[in-house]
């Protein structure tokens, strides 16, 4: 009898315990949402970015494993400049309308307001420095990242344009962007075999997703005269 009082406290205790466990992450993911709202923070018109220029950090955290919760918009924008660049130069000058359509969707994932979104659709690749841009947005600590974002770019791009390359020219590319960026060979393959993955990924959440069952959106709203 004894034995089977005992077995019954240990189980209320485990389960006081994980009841306990669980209030707690609840009350941490409440603490960290009300402290982001309760901050004295004077927002821009955009919605995204303060009118000191913090703009929010967006994907960054996911998808870069960047941990900071703003972001300034100037060196983000000479980040953009700079990819902008170094994409169009080991591409002889060209940029590809699926590689922009690739840059124009992460922008709005990263929360980047509308006007300079528009502005980096304009920017004159073609004609600009490099260095300038990589020097206002961070210098070599940017290097691997921008050259993640070139390959992304690239391979992503590709993709919307249904454009297929030789590995030999891809490789050609990748090097190049490195070799510019003064990334060594055995991380670039690193960086490389990331992009190539997670385009893989992307294809086969396609056809788990969509295969089988396409979307179908909801119908519209129809107006009432």
């Amino acid at each position: 009898m004894k034995r089977t009082q005992l077995s019954l406290y240990y189980f209320f205790l485990v389960i006081l315990s994980s009841v306990f466990s669980v209030s707690t992450a609840v009350g941490q993911t409440s603490t960290f949402t009300s402290s982001i709202s309760s901050k004295s923070v004077e927002w821009a018109t955009t919605g995204h970015m303060t009118i000191e220029g913090k703009l929010e950090a967006g994907i960054h955290p996911q998808e870069y494993g960047l941990n900071v919760e703003y972001l300034d918009i100037n060196a983000n924008n000479s980040y953009v400049y700079a990819l902008l660049t170094l994409v169009s130069h080991v591409q002889r000058g060209s940029i590809s309308q699926g590689q922009m359509k690739w840059l124009y969707e992460r922008a709005i994932a990263s929360a980047v307001p509308r006007n300079y979104i528009e502005e980096f659709m304009a920017f004159d690749h073609r004609k600009a420095d490099l260095e300038q841009y990589m020097i206002s947005s961070g210098g070599d600590s940017i290097a691997r990242v921008l050259l993640y974002d070139t390959a992304q770019m690239i391979a992503y791009g590709d993709r919307y344009d249904r454009r297929r390359r030789s590995s030999n020219s891809y490789r050609k590319v990748y090097s190049d962007a490195a070799r510019i960026l003064g990334v060594s060979p055995g991380v670039s393959r690193s960086i490389v075999t990331i992009v190539r993955q997670e385009v893989k990924l992307l294809e086969t959440k396609t056809r788990v997703f969509w295969g089988e069952t396409p979307y179908t959106p909801p119908p519209e709203k129809q107006t009432q005269n």
